[in-house]
């Protein structure tokens, strides 16, 4: 089952992150930050007896052309008539003990569908994601829901090569 995460659930989140992403950068710094943001929403997939075994979460960001990026709460339009409203996956996670279970494919599910619920009202047209050149199954399951890749060199903090991968969002029927 998927529900939203809660602050609570936040040290759990951080702990899974930071050892499935370990060779990508010091995600015990990155994802704490990353919670912290207004604009940031996640999620956990549990079991019947609330035991967590994979977490997703979900950025809005506002880029304007010569600024900086800024978490924007979801289903907010941009202030200024240039800026964009960016939806980026920003971290999916299974424990090891429940991969090959669907259980990525359903939090991606649940984060495609929460992005297209607010994307007609936050002006969204695309979903974005940044996965390690490494992750082939990561690259398959993404592939497999509509993502392409938009670039193939971006980096991590480590220095690991990355790819840049983006989906467009359903228009909603009138």
């Amino acid at each position: 089952m998927i529900r939203r995460a809660e602050v609570q659930d936040h040290p759990w989140i951080v702990t899974t992150g930071a050892a499935a992403y370990l060779d990508l950068g010091d995600y015990t710094r990155i994802l704490p930050s990353w919670l912290e943001q207004p604009g940031v929403l996640a999620w956990i997939d549990h079991d019947l007896y609330g035991r967590g075994r994979g977490f997703a979460m979900l950025g809005f960001y506002v880029e304007d052309p010569g600024q900086v990026a800024q978490p924007v709460v979801a289903g907010a339009s941009p202030a200024s008539p240039s800026a964009v409203v960016i939806a980026d996956l920003l971290a999916l996670a299974v424990l090891p003990a429940f991969q090959q279970r669907g259980l990525g494919s359903k939090l991606l599910h649940h984060v495609i569908e929460v992005t297209e619920r607010v994307a007609p009202t936050s002006h969204i047209t695309t979903l974005r994601l940044t996965v390690s050149e490494t992750n082939t199954g990561a690259q398959r399951l993404y592939a497999r829901t509509g993502f392409t890749v938009v670039d193939d060199s971006a980096t991590y903090d480590r220095g690991q090569r990355a790819l840049r991968m983006a989906r467009p969002l359903a228009t909603p029927r009138r």
